[in-house]
């Protein structure tokens, strides 16, 4: 699994079609077809490796596994 920060990620899943649907606080909800997550941002800070591996998870009914490898 790769280092990386939230506002990474985002573009990412941007790149990828998935939309910013709110954001409450620091935390960012993107929406990929019918699939959801969350997206913490904090300044400065690494996505942590479990709360990556579950966003992957969140994810991949909508853009295929391993989907985070391919577009990171």
């Amino acid at each position: 699994m790769i280092d990386m920060r939230a506002r990474a990620l985002l573009k990412i899943l941007r790149d990828l079609g998935c939309v910013e649907v709110r954001q409450v606080g620091s935390h960012v909800r993107v929406q990929c077809g019918t699939c959801l997550t969350t997206v913490p941002v904090h300044a400065g800070e690494e996505l942590g490796k479990g709360l990556l591996r579950s966003i992957e998870r969140d994810l991949e009914p909508c853009l295929g596994k391993g989907w985070l490898k391919r577009g990171g």
